[in-house]
């Protein structure tokens, strides 16, 4: 039995079904009761409620802990609560309940953003200072801290994330393109590394079922070749729009992305409060980070979805209105 916190979200999904075919029973912790349910059992429960998790840890060996708050500009109190508080709670009811392993998934945030060198496992930690690269630190800290007590884990750093129930990356793309207000930085040349869905359920199963891989930490990219350019001219493609002509330095996105982070805090021109375009945004997709994939790779991980299926496969996800997280 495995338990799959964040189960109705992009990647919580793909990792239940990925157990499934693995033939795991999946337990998925949700907030309300959800239309999936005839694919896991349910425990209703919430992060930030820690008395709400009783039970849903017992007879599991595995949990997946996939849910976060994935908010990357307004601080405040909730990110921390689900992040750094909701991942204590879970892991004290691993821990009362004698689970073996606990696979936390964290960010390549934590590494900082830093194109002069690759990044791997072994960086150092150079979190950057927002509330979502911070609060993926604390929880992961949390975690480490619960392995000196005997709860086996095993830590998964994705790359950009998307796939069908992304609600946050591609979706932002799309909207930007068909609004045409989105413009590349620096003419789009800096790479990105990406990872689909499915294809990181399959490396957070194999990563959290191998027993030499307890204690172990491992970033995951796909290994597409993509710059950012490109996938703004992939995705225009699929949805029948013009890719952006115009091009801005980094440095100037970067000072857009702070008015549009004003604008938001205001209420202003978004509807919803939530701005066009963050400075964590510009940094994190446009800064041309590298990683070293070697690790994940030793261990038998190649990723099955090609990029062309993967983007297709998002974008229909989206046109279909499959909707309920991302990174």
């Amino acid at each position: 039995m495995a338990l799959v916190t964040g189960v109705t979200g992009c990647v919580g999904r793909a990792v239940a079904a990925a157990l499934a075919e693995s033939g795991w029973s999946v337990r998925g912790l949700v907030r309300a009761p959800s239309p999936e349910a005839t694919r896991y059992a349910e425990h209703l429960g919430d992060l930030t409620d820690p008395a709400s998790l009783r039970g849903s840890c017992e007879g599991v060996q595995l949990v997946v802990h996939a849910a976060a708050d994935l908010s990357d500009w307004r601080p405040g109190r909730r990110i921390w609560q689900v992040n750094r508080d909701g991942t204590r709670a879970i892991l004290d009811e691993a821990l009362r309940s004698g689970v073996t392993r606990f696979v936390y998934l964290s960010t390549v945030d934590v590494f900082g953003f830093d194109a002069r060198r690759v990044i791997d496992e072994a960086s150092p930690k150079r979190v950057p200072p927002y509330a979502y690269s911070r609060s993926k630190l604390a929880g992961e800290d949390l975690a480490w801290s619960y392995h000196r007590r005997g709860l086996e884990i095993t830590v998964i750093y994705p790359t950009w994330i998307f796939g069908p129930g992304d609600r946050h990356f591609v979706p932002e793309l799309v909207r930007g393109l068909r609004d045409n207000k989105l413009v590349h930085f620096d003419r789009g040349v800096a790479p990105i590394e990406l990872t689909y869905s499915e294809n990181l359920a399959d490396a957070i199963v194999l990563a959290g079922t191998t027993p030499d891989c307890a204690g172990g930490r491992f970033i995951v990219g796909d290994s597409y070749g993509l710059t950012v350019g490109q996938l703004f001219e992939r995705i225009a493609e699929r949805i029948g729009v013009p890719p952006p002509t115009r091009s801005i330095p980094f440095s100037g996105a970067l000072a857009v992305a702070a008015l549009s982070e004003l604008a938001g805090l205001a209420g202003i021109g978004t509807g919803t409060g939530r701005p066009m375009l963050t400075r964590y945004a510009v940094r994190s997709v446009a800064g041309g980070m590298r990683y070293d994939l070697d690790r994940i790779r030793s261990i038998g991980y190649s990723p099955r979805v090609p990029v062309s299926d993967a983007l297709s496969r998002a974008v229909a996800g989206l046109e279909e209105g499959a909707g309920h997280g991302s990174r």
